[in-house]
This record gives structure tokens, sequence and C-alpha cells, in this order.
């Protein structure tokens, strides 16, 4: 299947994405708009270099701190209430453009704090955005998942939940938070110091997903699977090295949201060649392809799911059922409406 016939026949796909951050999702002629309008976030650069400046670059990127590196100036500008409820309309419209019709948007309200707002005034802020695209366009399914930070420890993930439980989906008019999260480095952080704070995430009702087996070995994900119970893990790529890890993954059901371009870029496998991916399929292991931060991989879900296509020779039906058992992972209330009921 040729380049023009994959992307005519993901055209008739709609696509869920699990797993995007907010902000590497942000368009870079946005931010260019506001380091005009407001300062210059990098001195120097006309629009073409600062797009640059945004992504990923191979010649000279070569980490998981390089990568990093590419928030530092989206967090410049998404301090203020109205520009976050801006950011995540564009977020919403740029996913739909693309196919996506269900959006689960991921945030860490610490850090768009800077200016005053509250925890709750960001998400408010965030579910506003997403409403707003949502309202108008009632074929699209979007809410948010909340991130906590390992590098600020269980006792703040418990506060962050319950400063922003007044977000929940149940309580607002079609958006709203879904599910839990915790990011950062999993070196120093092993997941057992959040074990109550995902006990009270779902004593809260909320779903809960964590990052793990990204930049750690497939230990990582064990240690999340029997202390925090999530129903979905985020990346997980080392659990292609682990057999009775993938065997356990299938077994209880828990997603794995895959991220191919991020997983390269951030060194969680070397060639993209050898992503398991197809070992999770083989395995029965439940898949969600996302794009983790689209605007710094320079990507989109659609060629996300090109790449699958080009790399492991996935067929239409292979497609056709990824994609159906993305849209099934989902956490928002309603469940999967593009492919019928959830199961």
């Amino acid at each position: 299947m040729n380049a023009t016939h994959r992307r005519e026949f993901l055209a008739t796909l709609p696509l869920a994405e699990l797993h995007r951050h907010f902000d590497g999702a942000i368009r870079p002629a946005t931010l260019w708009e506001m380091s005009e309008k407001y300062y210059s976030a990098v001195p120097g650069l006309d629009f073409e270099a600062f797009r640059h400046y945004l992504q990923w670059d191979d010649a000279q990127d070569r980490s998981l701190i390089d990568y990093l590196d590419k928030f530092h100036v989206p967090l410049q500008y998404t301090q203020f209430y109205d520009t976050i409820k801006r950011v995540a309309y564009e977020i919403a419209e740029d996913a739909y453009a693309d196919g996506i019709r269900l959006l689960e948007l991921r945030i860490n309200p610490l850090i768009h704090r800077r200016a005053g707002l509250s925890n709750r005034q960001v998400l408010n802020a965030t579910r506003k955005g997403l409403m707003r695209f949502a309202d108008a366009h009632p074929d699209f399914r979007c809410g948010i998942v909340v991130i906590a930070m390992r590098s600020h420890g269980g006792n703040m993930a418990k506060i962050l939940l319950r400063e922003i439980v007044g977000e929940k989906e149940q309580y607002h008019s079609r958006v709203g938070v879904v599910g839990f999260d915790i990011a950062g480095p999993e070196s120093p952080f092993p997941p057992v110091l959040f074990r109550e704070a995902y006990e009270l995430a779902a004593r809260m009702g909320l779903h809960r997903t964590v990052h793990a087996g990204e930049s750690e070995g497939p230990g990582r994900i064990w240690e999340a699977l029997d202390n925090l119970g999530p129903q979905r893990i985020g990346h997980g790529t080392s659990a292609g090295r682990d057999q009775e890890l993938m065997r356990r993954l299938a077994r209880d059901g828990v997603y794995l949201e895959v991220c191919l371009s991020s997983n390269v870029q951030t060194g969680a496998v070397a060639d993209l060649r050898d992503h398991p991916l197809p070992r999770f399929l083989d395995a029965g292991v439940k898949v969600a392809l996302c794009t983790d931060n689209p605007t710094v991989s320079s990507t989109t879900l659609s060629r996300e799911y090109e790449l699958a296509m080009d790399l492991f020779g996935l067929t239409e039906d292979d497609v056709r059922a990824l994609a159906e058992m993305s849209c099934r992972g989902t956490f928002l209330g309603e469940g999967c409406h593009c492919y019928g009921s959830a199961g």
C-alpha cells in the first residue's frame, strides 16, 4: 500500500488519542504570536527558526533531557487563564482535523501556576476550552487526565487530587477530569510512594494510568501494577523485554499507551524498527496508539498510524482493529462512541 493509499484509508477511520500532553501539543504559530506580542521567548529567531527550536531535531538532539528542554518556551506563556483556554480549544481543533473523535488531554496543573492561578483554575480553563470546541462538534468527545509529578512526592499528589475533585467529568456538562497519572523521573521515585494517592483516586472514581517503563526497565511496570492498580500504562516500552509481564498485562487487560516517535526520541527504544509494538499485539496486550507530544515530535496521530503500517506491515484490518482497540481503552464516561459501545 503506497503512502497516498494509506492516508486515504486512515482518513476514513475515527481515531482515539489517549496520551497527549497539553504543553507538548501547542501550535508553534500560537506561541510565536505570543512571543511577538508580549516578549521574545528566544531572541533573534524568525518564525521558522523558532518553530524548529520547539521540535525534536534528529541532527542535534540525543536524549530525554533534550526532549524535555522543548517545553521551556511553551511554559512561559501558559500561565494565564485565557491563554490556557485558547490553547485547549486549538488542541481540540487540531485533533479533530487529524481525524480524532475521542481525545484525552493530560495536564499537570502545578506547572501553569506561576502567575497565581490555582490548580482548579488551570483545569477549569482547560475544560472550558475543550468544551467550547466539543459543543460545536457533537461527534467529538474529550476529557482531561490530571498529572502529578513524581518529584513532588506522594503527599502532594494526594493534595492535588483533593483540590481538583470539583472538576471531575460527572459534575459538568460533557467535559471534565476523567483520570489521574504520575509522570517524571522514574528511577528515584518508585511507584510504592504513590500507593495512597492512587487509592484516593480510585475512591474518587477517577480512572488511573501511570507513566512507567519508558526510561526504566520492566521492573518499574511490575511495581506500578502491584502497587497502583492502573488500568493503563503510559509508554510501558520496556515490557517488550519481559514475556511474563506481557502475559500479565494481557491477562489483566491493562492497556499500554504506545507513542512510536516519542519513544525513539526519548531513547526508550534505540531504533523504531525494534519497537515492541508488534510483540505487544502478538502477545494479546491491549494497545492504544498515541502521540505523546505532537508539537515536540513533529507528528500527528494519523502519521503514527502510517508509521506503524510502514514499519510493521500492518494491514488495513490490523489498523482498523488497532484504532477500535484504542477507542475502547478510553476513560471517558460515555465510553467509545466511534465503534459502538465499549466492551
